[in-house]
């Protein structure tokens, strides 16, 4: 789920109650993602994507790689290469 924050600023959660994970910033002619945490002191940069749903969409294939859920293409067991 997307909440925007601020204008051009945007949080991931889960569902409406749920923490922040992830932040989505507009930046230049895009949008940055980077993971939100409270006891970081710097946010991870995990990329720019030219939408803020494309950047959302990173993030929960991000977090599913994390978990051991990611998927794989025919070509990624070929290659042996993940999805992005």
């Amino acid at each position: 789920m997307l909440d925007e924050t601020a204008p051009g600023r945007w949080t991931v959660r889960v569902d409406a109650e749920g923490a922040p994970e992830a932040v989505i910033e507009r930046f230049g002619g895009g949008y940055r993602l980077s993971r939100w945490s409270p006891t970081d002191a710097e946010p991870v940069r995990l990329g720019v994507y030219t939408s803020v749903d494309l950047a959302e969409t990173a993030w929960w294939r991000s977090a599913d790689r994390e978990r051991g859920q990611g998927r794989r293409t025919m070509s990624a067991r070929r290659t042996g290469l993940e999805d992005a």
